[in-house]
């Protein structure tokens, strides 16, 4: 009787459904190099995501900067490709990218997404903010403004330029673009600018804006009493009226809700890439003295950063 029921227990027992434990998503996040955006950016994706109910296997890799890096980091993911990949910056989407473009793909920090996708399987959240969210701050701080200058390269900014046209002119705002080939055409395209525009607005632009074309733009804002509306709140410091600012744990926030569609079988391509959806701006109140401009107290009051 006894070894009746041993036998019967153990073919019971073999006919029960063996339980599937789901492997838990692997996101491999590359950044182009470490620095605090970055991580408060990486910071506010994890904590995102696990709030999602999301328990993802995560490992991160730096580039530290260095394109010949990405081989090494790389490598270990052709046989076993992750779950997705997160990229910070445009070193690391570009790299990524060149080797796992069927691989889905968050991308952030990285400019021109839009074009980039024609590439990969890949969606993410845009460096620059909507150009509705630029002009609408350019206004809040300069209220009586009509003419924006802005220059521009062709090749990496028509569109952008040409989309820009059409909004300026819904707002009431006449729009000054000055085609840029190379850098040494930005003397003579600022020149053609003095006295004629109430701002002059820079936007992300390989062959306009860098460190080294810093100078001669901040010079003829001071010099013509000409706002510059710069890029980031270093700008700011250095002497641009003002800069929107990103609010980087809150993009990884926007990065995490993309990778739960993801995971949820969402198609990368099918998803939009967004810009920044929380908008910050610095503000510098001596440019503003010097070249006579009252900011409204309401603007200052508003600003994450002000440089006295």
């Amino acid at each position: 009787m006894s070894c009746w029921l041993a036998t019967g227990s153990l073919l019971w027992i073999s006919h029960q459904p063996v339980p599937v434990v789901a492997a838990s998503p692997k996101v491999v996040i590359v950044l182009s190099q470490e620095s605090s955006p970055y991580t408060d950016m990486v910071q506010g994706f994890r904590v995102s995501l696990a709030g999602a109910g999301v328990q993802a296997e995560i490992e991160i890799h730096n580039l530290k900067g260095n394109s010949e890096n990405a081989a090494n980091v790389l490598r270990p993911f052709k046989n076993e490709p992750p779950t997705m990949f997160l990229t910070v910056g445009s070193l690391a989407t570009q790299a990524v990218l060149a080797e796992h473009e069927k691989v889905p793909m968050i991308a952030s920090l990285t400019a021109h997404l839009e074009k980039l996708r024609k590439k990969g399987n890949l969606t993410g959240v845009g460096l620059e903010f909507s150009l509705e969210s630029q002009f609408e701050v350019m206004r809040r701080i300069l209220p009586e403004l009509a003419t924006v200058g802005v220059l521009y390269s062709p090749q990496e900014n028509q569109e952008k330029i040409d989309q820009a046209q059409n909004l300026a002119k819904k707002l009431g705002i006449k729009l000054v673009p000055r085609p840029v080939e190379t850098p040494r055409g930005i003397p003579d395209a600022l020149e053609s600018l003095a006295n004629n525009v109430d701002v002059l607005w820079g936007i992300t632009d390989q062959v306009v804006v860098s460190s080294q074309t810093a100078e001669p733009i901040l010079l003829f804002s001071f010099r013509n009493k000409i706002p510059f509306a710069g890029l980031s709140a270093p700008w700011v410091k250095a002497g641009s009226l003002y800069a929107l600012e990103r609010d980087y744990g809150d993009i990884g926030n926007q990065c995490a809700e993309i990778a739960v569609k993801i995971l949820n079988k969402t198609n990368p391509r099918s998803i939009q890439v967004d810009p920044p959806r929380k908008v910050l701006f610095s503000v510098n109140l001596k440019t503003a003295r010097s070249m006579n401009i009252e900011l409204p107290q309401q603007v200052i009051d508003r600003a994450s950063q002000v440089f006295q």
